[in-house]
């Protein structure tokens, strides 16, 4: 899960004042679940950036270690699809978790998967990540593209892309 949340969440709001845009404190609201952790829909008048890291379980027992995020990105207010399934099917849209994880193979060492393929990607998904959701309301959505930017830059996930 991401290390210290709120702490991310006021230091974005600092950052997007210093930039020039307006974002408010309260304006993100955080909800983490757990591995094993069962996708949801994206809350209604909501958007949201999402973040895919390694569980401190799972973690432990492999070179890339717990908390690792692996994939970051958002969901704007109609995008239910995008926040609630997309990720863990690989061949849903572009650039999702699910796709990254089954086509690089190259880190499948640093992640200890030794076969990931479109029949247990999802599996492995859900049981050993964590997920962050950080909301903003649909009001509010002109933030999501500089709070996924600030996400990103901040956690360094290890699939980059949308």
């Amino acid at each position: 899960m991401v290390q210290n949340p709120q702490t991310l969440i006021d230091e974005f709001v600092q950052a997007a004042g210093q930039a020039g845009v307006n974002a408010r404190r309260g304006t993100v609201t955080h909800e983490v679940q757990h591995a094993p952790h069962s996708p949801h829909g994206l809350p209604a008048g909501k958007c949201a950036v999402y973040v895919f890291s390694l569980s401190e379980s799972y973690g432990a027992r492999c070179p890339a270690g717990p908390n690792r995020v692996l994939k970051v990105g958002k969901a704007r207010p109609k995008s239910d699809a995008r926040f609630r399934s997309q990720h863990y099917n690989p061949h849903s849209a572009g650039s999702t978790l699910a796709g990254s994880l089954v086509d690089t193979r190259i880190l499948w060492a640093y992640l200890a998967v030794s076969n990931m393929n479109d029949a247990n990607v999802k599996l492995w998904i859900t049981s050993s990540t964590d997920r962050d959701n950080f909301y903003l309301a649909a009001a509010e959505a002109f933030l999501l593209n500089e709070l996924e930017r600030y996400i990103k830059g901040r956690l360094g996930p290890v699939f980059e892309g949308g």
